[in-house]
């Protein structure tokens, strides 16, 4: 097993290598400075796992390479955590089948428990599985919905625009938290600008 650590912070990285240690994933980890180091290490390997800072990415041009690098290796876990720390989100998202949005809150033993899960059965992100893990998925009202109040649209502009109550405008707002596990909009919103900046899975943008 060979785990890269792209994070800036050294606190970070080493609770990282020392849980992971602890759980008994005691083969190669490597920490890395940038996306070109990890995108030079992944031509001459194909790591297991990878976890990375957001911050490492906020770049455009980053967000492209670690999305042409995610492509190319489909069978390695991806960890990608939030790097504001005002966001107050403390779970994981999955956004595509090797891709997860972690929280820098979130428990050790949750962190290990997926990463075993998925070591075991290949197939974490099977909605019949016993964890029950799915990428983020929206219906194409949600779709429409989403991309309109992250552009800032209000309620009546919303319902007007899909003919829809202001009652089921409601519902399909709390269906989208439930989804993102997300319990303000500007989670949403950051969760939903992460997951477009690292893959084409989730395509739904704000207006400029």
């Amino acid at each position: 097993m060979t785990v890269f650590i792209l994070d800036t912070c050294t606190y970070t990285k080493y609770a990282l290598r020392s849980s992971l240690v602890e759980s008994g994933i005691k083969e190669s980890i490597r920490d890395l400075d940038d996306i070109n180091s990890l995108k030079s290490k992944c031509r001459k390997a194909t790591p297991t796992i990878i976890f990375i800072n957001q911050n490492c990415f906020q770049y455009h041009s980053d967000g492209n390479e670690l999305k042409a690098i995610i492509e190319k290796q489909p069978l390695t876990l991806f960890f990608i955590f939030i790097g504001n720390e005002n966001i107050k989100f403390h779970d994981f998202i999955p956004i595509k089948d090797n891709v997860i949005i972690v929280s820098k809150f979130i428990k050790i033993s949750s962190l290990i428990m997926i990463i075993q899960y998925f070591m075991d059965t290949k197939a974490w992100h099977n909605a019949n599985s016993a964890m029950g893990f799915s990428p983020l998925h929206f219906s194409k009202t949600e779709a429409e919905i989403l991309k309109m109040w992250m552009s800032g649209f209000n309620t009546m502009y919303i319902c007007n625009q899909l003919g829809i109550k202001e009652k089921t405008l409601s519902s399909h707002k709390i269906n989208i938290k439930r989804k993102t596990k997300a319990s303000n909009k500007q989670v949403i919103y950051h969760l939903i600008s992460i997951a477009n900046s690292v893959t084409d899975s989730i395509n739904i943008r704000a207006a400029i």
